[in-house]
């Protein structure tokens, strides 16, 4: 069986480039969540179809989902990616992900937000911090995945930002990342070493254990 540390593995490089990719589109901004026509507007400028995932709160340190939020009157166009994203964990099973709310410490916003950009095809997830807490949406949009892919410097930021937060196996996100870009990547029991779509090449030292040690001779953490 599946666990969702692994899910995340295969996903979360993937879903954190498509965030910097909505960074680098929308720039500083501001962000009006439309709920007659399901749209999440960007500083006047930029309008993307929306789904509503869940939140997190400050106060009890939990995950809600949208799906069993019964104190918000939100849409039910709005529910589909959360529903959806249920049956997913479901079919994986995950069925300990399902409950109405869940312990951060089980699994927050990010992970589960990172994991649904995929699942659920979205351009990217965005995470809208109110007082008390956050709200999760998964938005949809080709111009954020027609944005340039990850430089080095990217990349690499990325995945220090992680690997700060998470505990996962670093080798196989990298590896699961550039999978999924087609990138070809050359390994040795210690390294894992690729050529980036800008031309930058990327060398990753690894542990014992898959943690990441250095990144073109530089040593992390």
């Amino acid at each position: 069986m599946t666990t969702l540390i692994e899910q995340f593995e295969r996903v979360a490089l993937l879903g954190r480039e498509k965030q910097e990719k909505f960074l680098r589109l929308v720039g500083e901004h501001t962000v009006e969540l439309d709920l007659d026509a399901d749209l999440a507007r960007f500083t006047k400028h930029h309008a993307f179809p929306f789904q509503v995932l869940g939140t997190e709160s400050e106060n009890t340190l939990s995950w809600l989902w949208a799906w069993a939020d019964e104190q918000t009157e939100m849409p039910q166009s709005l529910m589909k990616a959360s529903l959806a994203l249920k049956v997913w964990l479901e079919s994986k099973g995950l069925q300990e992900y399902v409950r109405p709310s869940l312990d951060l410490n089980q699994a927050d916003g990010t992970i589960l937000s990172l994991i649904a950009t995929e699942v659920c095809n979205a351009g990217c997830f965005y995470r809208d911090h109110y007082e008390g807490g956050a709200l999760f949406i998964l938005l949809y949009g080709a111009e954020i995945a027609a944005q340039a892919p990850y430089d080095r410097r990217e990349l690499v930021r990325n995945f220090d930002d992680l690997i700060e937060r998470y505990d996962f196996n670093h080798r196989n996100a990298l590896l699961a990342y550039f999978r999924a870009n087609g990138i070809d990547a050359a390994e040795t029991k210690d390294t894992v070493s690729a050529t980036l779509p800008g031309g930058e090449h990327l060398i990753a030292e690894f542990d014992a254990a898959g943690k990441l040690a250095a990144v073109n001779g530089e040593k992390r953490g």
